[in-house]
């Protein structure tokens, strides 16, 4: 045996390992040679000899090798540098890394018995097609049961020469696989892409079965399996098999298991922090059914499956069930909520009347604990009593049906509200029907008397107030055929009266309560109108009554036991006979036995007659169970027939009361031919149902939409949302394959059709707005674009309609490095393009960021602040902060210790805060403090509204105005620049301080009311001439009186129920009113200046002097006008006896004597002179419009007001 090495190859043989194999290192390049590495003369090597070479086939492994290179290899000894250009292996550093050669060797071993028989010659001629087809060494040795081949080359050509030497030298192989059936459609792929693709990669055949392998059913995989054969030589077959189970793996690596519960106690016990469960897998208790649902990564949910049954066993251990005869009126004390928060124990209350027996279930050690407690606290509970069947002499029947009303509407809950603490218990419609009284419980702690009596009190005052008058029995309606109807018409007469359907509660029972709910008005309606509402109500359900006396009725003769066992409520005939009437939307009534044992009666409209009479008559005619007839199905459709685990041919089975035989084999092609065996009526509706059913399953098609893999995501929706809406809208299947872009839709053509319609119109707006760009952001301004809580990412994407994603971590090792993070955006070009500029925006704004401290002594941050903050809100907009986002100045707090002032935000910003806080502080060190003699009631006229006044001044004068509180006492002090305090306390004494007024009028007390005309005459000074009214020290009392209450007597004001309107008018003294003393009138011109709206510019100094002139001119034309008029106002008012009224029965028509924005009023009073005051909605009279004035002034506005109030 040669071994040939080739591409000047050098192999080191270690002597000592037995097993090793060759260490292969290429040559290298003069670089590492040029290295001067001190190191210790070299031993003699010893050579390697034959035998140290390893043998064919040898297993050994190439990491188990000494080689003689690689970073941490320190070889024993190394020659001298050598200055030749073209160093020896051996006296290269040791601290180089020399590269892996690209030729590997392949040792392969085939057995005789799988060769094939083929002459040496040919054997010989098929290595050396090897050989040149694929640039390949290839040696081989002979043994007595094998024959070993060594192929080297680079790996792809090795690879390829393996796999050719082993499909012409080895007998093809099958080999049979199971698979899931649900992964058939997968492994051959759409249009049998999948399948091909790996028949002509691995030069194989496969054959998938079409039929499922009986009695395969997996529980874990909810499926069956199929078998798939693959044909060709071993390798091929190894790596076809490989393929297919990656592709079932893929398929099924989501697994959704569901097992029942066989002990369904435990379920109310679950813990799901119990489970020692992965994040991936989610376990469902689904108590309506008694399951478990488990999903998640197969092979983990399968782990959690058995995680679950151990812990379900454990805890159906660990429950146990207690059984305690406590009697039925007390069973109420017993509060199960509070039990189970406490103990975790279940208080169950049996459904059966007078039942003594209550169960507490929960853990072992708890359920004692429980029944102990239960004992316990009932005893500190006192129980009253309250037969309400003593009530209305004793009536029986009505205290049992408004205890039925009661619960229906829960209609003591307002009871139960008003005294939480008392419980109130009423009896149960089982108790009721057996009982000859109607007890209700009161119950509450034993200090609760008081209220419970209370309690009591307010339930008998319920109780008598409906009396038998407000209740009527309604029995002449079916319940059992027209219930449903009966309750929809009742519901629309619900806001008249309460209804209880007694066949609810009672079977049998057609009794229909009607209770007559009384309005909210003061007094209850008369025993005629009560009576009148309840026929109104009962008259509602005459239409029912009309179809029920259309009703026709048919008698049968069938023996006793044939209607049992085919009419019985349990049959699935009866059920198939109800279903046709039901489809015909008829009512039916079927009484077994009547009028006697041998016949049955049918009851309900002709046509459901007809079909229930009909339906008998062919079950009489052919009465046999044996009945056969055969359905065709296609052949597509058995498999749904069948159903999962025979889980739909069962369903039928039950339904139909049939047996249904499906062939077990079948060409695949032609339809299946199904025997139905059972009663002819049965079988023939259950053929019909297979029939509608297997059109169906045969319009069944498949659709393929061609998306690129990039979208799939998109279309699938977040968490495959979209896909599962659109699967459970049109009833069909959707399938995303990974890394392909066929799409297919399956299920109902018309379904599929509509699913791919709105698929493809996705795909559109995803291909029109699924651009992508990648912007680099610096990692320390990831932060900033997030936001906090990610509000200014979710804006960007709200704003632009784009998708955002970082695609790296900070902590990556590459944004480590380069110190940026990818940013991919998602969306249309225009919004990328938005987006990306929005992003790069609040980069430059962060990079521009600074921070800058001030060591600014203490008693400078009170004045930097200002009152309020208001002075660093102007610093902050002098600054332009409304236009950063990311800015702070940090003051500290007049407590702290610290003198340093921090601010940041963007550099332009930072600037000119810092220049106005150094301006101020420059200006508090050149500053003076000067106090002011004010008034204390003076005082206030400093701060003005909402401290308008001080602002203006010191935003003004750049000052400082200190004002003591209201109630402190202290002088009022000016802090700034010299000059700028001076000017301060000029304007101070000379504008505010002083009174500024033109002329002063003295207006008796007890006439400012009426010259006030309560407030409008004072307005229209100010419209009409520009003159302000002010009072002075007395404007708190000249409010009070213009805004006195008005007393109007609203007794004999009114009008009747037949009048719309009512005008009184009464005669009262002028002197009526207490107020003492008078009122000053101070008048202040004060005319609007239009100049700045008007855009007029500076005018010459003569125009100013005659400007100037016209102004006092007009001034004094003013306030001689409104003395005027406000003396006028007071010589007429002690005429001013006469008071009018205007009632109204429709207050809302007020709005027309006002008019829109008060014109309509104003003209009212100016013509009339008059006081009139017109209520608002919200006013304790609102109906009622109130005039003073003298007689002819309330007469004429009286009339005017009448007028517009009837047209």
């Amino acid at each position: 045996m040669s071994l040939t090495l080739e591409n000047e190859m050098n192999v080191e043989i270690t002597p000592n390992v037995a097993d090793s194999i060759p260490s292969v290192t290429e040559k290298v390049g003069d670089e590492a040679g040029s290295q001067q590495v001190e190191q210790e003369a070299p031993k003699p090597k010893v050579l390697p000899s034959l035998k140290d070479l390893p043998s064919l086939g040898s297993n050994a492994d190439l990491a188990s090798t000494k080689v003689a290179w690689g970073p941490n290899v320190k070889p024993a000894a190394a020659p001298a540098i050598s200055s030749s250009s073209s160093p020896s292996p051996s006296a290269l550093n040791p601290g180089s890394r020399p590269m892996r050669s690209k030729t590997i060797q392949e040792a392969f071993t085939l057995d005789l018995q799988s060769q094939l028989s083929i002459s040496k010659p040919e054997f010989s001629r098929i290595v050396q097609s090897v050989k040149q087809n694929h640039k390949v060494s290839v040696e081989s040795t002979l043994s007595k049961n094998s024959r070993t081949f060594l192929i080297s080359g680079v790996p792809a050509n090795v690879y390829a020469g393996r796999r050719e030497l082993v499909r012409k030298l080895t007998r093809p192989i099958t080999d049979v696989i199971q698979v899931p059936s649900n992964s058939k459609a997968a492994i051959i792929g759409s249009g049998g892409k999948n399948i091909r693709e790996i028949q002509d990669s691995c030069d194989v055949k496969i054959n998938v079965a079409k039929e499922n392998n009986p009695d395969s059913y997996d529980e874990d995989l909810n499926d069956y399996t199929a078998d798939v054969s693959i044909h060709g030589d071993i390798d091929s077959v190894k790596l076809a098999k490989e393929k297919i189970l990656n592709i079932v793996k893929d398929e099924n690596k989501h697994a959704v298991i569901t097992f029942p519960v066989d002990d369904a106690k435990v379920l109310s016990f679950i813990d799901l922090s119990d489970l020692n469960t992965k994040d991936d897998v989610k376990v469902q208790f689904n108590k309506d059914n008694n399951t478990v649902s488990i999903q998640g990564p197969r092979e983990e949910a399968k782990i959690a499956k058995q995680d679950v049954k151990d812990y379900l066993a454990k805890l159906s251990n660990e429950i146990a069930i207690e059984q305690v005869a406590i009697p039925t009126k007390f069973q109420f004390l017993i509060d199960a909520k509070e039990i189970k928060e406490k103990f975790n124990v279940i208080v169950e209350f049996s459904n059966k009347a007078n039942a003594d027996t209550v169960s507490f279930v929960g853990p072992r050690s708890k359920v004692n604990e429980a029944i102990d407690f239960a004992r316990s606290s009932s005893k500190t509970y006192t129980v009253d009593t309250l037969d309400i069947s003593k009530s209305h002499g004793k009536n029986l029947a009505h205290a049992k049906n408004l205890a039925l009303f009661f619960a229906k509407y829960n209609y003591l809950k307002g009871l139960q509200e008003a005294h939480p603490t008392i419980k109130v218990v009423l009896p149960t419609p089982e108790a009721l029907a057996l009982s000859d009284n109607v007890s209700i419980h009161i119950s509450g702690k034993a200090d609760q008397k008081e209220e419970i009596k209370a309690v009591r009190k307010e339930l008998i005052a319920l109780v008598n107030d409906i009396t038998p008058l407000d209740t009527t029995i309604v029995d002449d309606v079916d319940y059992e055929l027209f219930h449903k109807e009966s309750k929809h018409a009742l519901l629309g007469q619900e806001e008249n009266a309460a209804f209880v359907q007694f066949g609810d509660y009672y079977s049998g029972n057609d009794a229909i309560l009607l209770v007559a709910l009384t309005s909210n008005d003061d007094f209850k309606p008369s025993a005629e109108e009560i009576s009148e509402t309840l026929s109104e109500v009962n008259a509602s359900l005459d239409d029912i009554r009309k179809k029920q006396n259309a009703l026709e009725t048919k008698t049968l003769e069938m023996a006793p036991e044939t209607q049992d066992s085919l009419l019985g409520e349990s049959s699935a005939t009866l059920k198939l006979i109800l279903e046709d009437v039901s489809q015909e939307e008829g009512h039916l009534q079927i009484k077994l036995h009547s009028p006697d044992e041998s016949k049955v009666t049918f009851r309900g409209n002709e046509r459901a007659v007809n079909i229930a009479n009909k339906a008998v008559e062919s079950i009489l005619k052919s009465p046999s169970k044996k009945f056969k007839d055969t359905v065709e199905v296609p052949a597509n459709a058995v498999s749904r027939l069948i159903g999962t685990k025979g889980a739909n041919t069962q369903q039928l089975r039950q339904k139909y009361d049939i047996q249904i035989d499906v062939p077990s084999e079948s060409d695949g092609k032609k339809p299946v031919l199904v025997t139905l065996t059972g009663l002819q009526y049965n079988v023939e509706r259950a053929k019909a149902f297979i029939i509608a059913e297997a059109k169906k399953w045969a319009d069944i098609i498949t659709k393929e939409l061609i998306a690129a893999p990039k979208y799939h995501r998109n279309l699938q929706g977040p968490q495959g949302a979209y896909r599962n809406r659109l699967q459970e809208k049109y009833n069909v299947k959707i399938f995303f394959p990974r890394n392909e872009e066929v799409v297919t839709i399956r299920g109902p053509s018309r379904g599929v059709a509509k699913a791919y319609q709105e698929l493809e119109a996705l795909l559109d707006f995803e291909m029109e707005n699924g651009h992508k760009s990648v912007v680099k952001v610096p990692a320390e301004h990831v932060p900033r674009i997030i936001g906090k809580n990610g509000d200014m990412i979710n804006d960007i994407r709200a704003e632009y309609g784009v998708e955002m994603d970082f695609l790296q971590k900070a902590t990556d090792p590459k944004v480590q490095e380069t110190g940026e993070v990818e940013l991919e955006i998602t969306g249309s070009r225009e919004s990328i393009k938005s987006a990306t500029k929005k992003v790069n925006d609040i980069v430059a704004e962060a990079s521009d960021f600074v921070k800058k401290s001030l060591d600014i002594d203490s008693k400078y941050h009170r004045t930097i602040v200002g009152s309020g903050g208001r002075k660093l809100r102007e610093i902050i907009a002098a600054a332009g902060g409304d236009e950063y986002r990311n800015k702070s100045i940090d003051v500290p707090n007049a407590n702290s210790e610290s003198n340093v002032i921090k601010v940041e935000g963007p550099k332009k910003f930072v600037d000119i805060v810092v220049k106005e806080i150094n301006k101020i502080v420059e200006e508090g060190e050149n500053s003076i403090e000067k106090e002011l003699d004010i008034p204390t009631e003076r005082q206030g006229a400093l701060i003005g509204p909402a401290g308008m006044v001080r602002r203006q001044l010191e935003s003004e004068f750049s000052i400082t105005l200190n004002v003591p509180n209201k109630g402190e006492t202290g002088k009022v002090t000016i802090v700034g620049l010299p000059a700028n305090v001076d000017k301060a306390e000029k304007k101070i004494i000379s504008e505010i301080i002083r009174d500024n007024f033109d002329h002063e009028v003295l207006v008796p007390a007890k006439l400012h009311e009426f010259v006030s005309e309560r407030g409008a005459f004072i307005q229209s000074l100010r419209n009409e001439h520009s003159i302000n009214v002010r009072h002075g020290n007395e404007a708190k009392r000249a409010n009070k009186i213009s805004r006195k209450a008005l007393n109007i007597p609203v007794d004999r004001l009114r009008g009747s129920d037949e009048d719309k309107l009512k005008f009184t008018v009464e005669e009262i003294t002028s002197d009526e009113s207490s107020e003492e003393g008078q009122v000053p009138w101070r008048l202040a011109y004060d005319p609007v200046d239009l100049s700045a709206i008007l855009g007029e510019g500076e005018e010459e100094e003569g125009a100013k002097k005659s400007v100037e002139k016209d102004a006092a001119s007009s001034k004094k034309a003013a306030i001689d006008a409104a003395v005027k008029a406000i003396e006028e106002r007071i010589a007429l008012a002690p005429q001013a006896t006469s008071v009018g009224y205007i009632w109204s029965s429709d207050p809302k028509k007020f709005n027309k004597i006002v008019g829109p924005g008060g014109s309509k009023i104003k003209v009212i009073r100016e013509s009339s002179g008059a006081i009139i005051n017109v209520p608002k909605r919200s006013d304790k009279v609102n109906d009622i419009v109130y005039i003073r004035g003298t007689a002819d002034a309330v007469k004429k506005a009286g009339e005017s007001i009448l007028k517009t109030l009837k047209n």
